[in-house]
């Protein structure tokens, strides 16, 4: 395909073919920008067109899934991935009843991610996870390139860095099947896992680029997520998310979450700040900056009088020094035992409702451990 000698909006590489790629969830298309003449690229010239369902099915490649219970109660994906998202019989994709979709971003492989994600889309309540049995979910699957462990803890590895190429292309293929959501007027959840938050907040940005309103259809939910929950209401309020939800997002106090996630507390002051700036009427500034105010400055004034001493447990609770120590040893034990639990994936594998959920699983597996010694 060419264009005109000097179209208004030729490439800037004079001469030198320009790859690139366009990405969908079925297909892609590779092309080059190049110049017939040696001046300003005005050539388009498509070098593949690529069908990418067997990667997808291999699970080398994003896509998504349709996932039920099985006969035998167990959450199983569907033989196929599915090329487009739609809506069911059962699940219409309407106000009422919205699709439900989740992303992950820790597993051992595409049915072990089938199993994590339902608990994280009921939020843990067992009245919707029953309802969501009934009418199964879809799974954007994202693969994982190392193991299970590694997966766990890439955040590390990609702290500072831009996007990795693997989650890009899921991005890209997610971002697309939320313009098929957006173009039908389709109702949708978005549910992201651990690393899944980085792939959602990156396809969002890109549905930004190309100025997309999804005029509150659509909304997110960041469960135990690994990347700024603050560039993800950024994001989503740029593409017209519902944002009317208080709790949008929900973590434990991991070192991913902690470092990743909230970047050592600064998000979650910085999405009240901007929500308070950008999306907040004005008659109603003044009581809510009291409140954000008194919120951050109660905490912090909290946490500093609540911080037990040999001092006050003797004086307040009649305890001897020596009975003292070994209380402050114990909590001191109990909040080490929770960041450290809280950042290893397989205790994390379910919804959390409290930080204190991941030691309780530890402590459970112990037990079974040694009960099963003493056998």
């Amino acid at each position: 395909m060419r264009g005109c000698t000097a179209p208004v909006n030729y490439f800037i590489k004079n001469g030198k073919p320009n790859r690139r790629c366009i990405v969908f969830s079925g297909f892609e298309i590779e092309y080059e920008t190049g110049s017939y003449y040696g001046g300003p690229q005005t050539d388009v010239i498509i070098v593949d067109i690529r069908f990418t369902n067997d990667k997808a099915k291999g699970e080398k490649r994003a896509a998504l899934w349709q996932v039920n219970i099985n006969n035998t109660g167990r959450w199983e994906p569907y033989d196929n991935p599915n090329p487009k998202l739609l809506g069911t019989p059962r699940v219409p994709g309407s106000e009422d009843c919205p699709i439900k979709v989740g992303i992950n971003g820790y597993s051992e492989g595409l049915e072990h991610a089938a199993r994590l994600l339902p608990d994280h889309i009921a939020r843990g309540e067992e009245r919707a996870l029953h309802h969501l049995e009934k009418t199964g979910y879809q799974l954007f699957y994202v693969p994982q390139n190392s193991s299970a462990l590694k997966a766990g803890w890439t955040f590390i590895k990609n702290l500072g860095r831009s996007i990795s190429p693997s989650d890009l292309e899921a991005a890209r293929i997610l971002a697309h099947h939320m313009k098929e959501a957006h173009d039908q007027g389709l109702y949708v959840e978005w549910t992201s896992h651990r690393g899944g938050s980085k792939v959602l907040t990156q396809a969002m940005k890109l549905l930004s680029r190309k100025k997309i309103n999804l005029k509150g259809k659509q909304r997110i939910f960041l469960s135990d997520y690994t990347s700024s929950h603050y560039e993800a209401d950024i994001a989503r309020r740029a593409i017209g998310m519902d944002t009317r939800d208080s709790k949008w997002y929900n973590s434990t106090k991991g070192v991913a979450q902690l470092v990743g996630g909230q970047s050592l507390g600064a998000s979650n002051l910085a999405c009240s700040i901007n929500d308070l700036i950008h999306h907040t009427k004005p008659d109603e500034r003044a009581g809510k900056t009291v409140v954000t105010v008194a919120s951050v400055g109660g905490t912090v004034y909290g946490v500093h009088q609540a911080a037990p001493t040999i001092a006050n447990l003797v004086a307040n609770f009649s305890l001897t020094p020596a009975y003292a120590i070994t209380i402050l040893n114990a909590i001191g034990f109990v909040s080490t035992a929770g960041v450290i639990a809280a950042s290893i994936p397989s205790l994390n594998e379910g919804y959390n409702k409290s930080a204190m959920d991941p030691i309780a699983t530890l402590a459970n597996k112990a037990a079974k451990r040694i009960a099963s010694v003493k056998k």
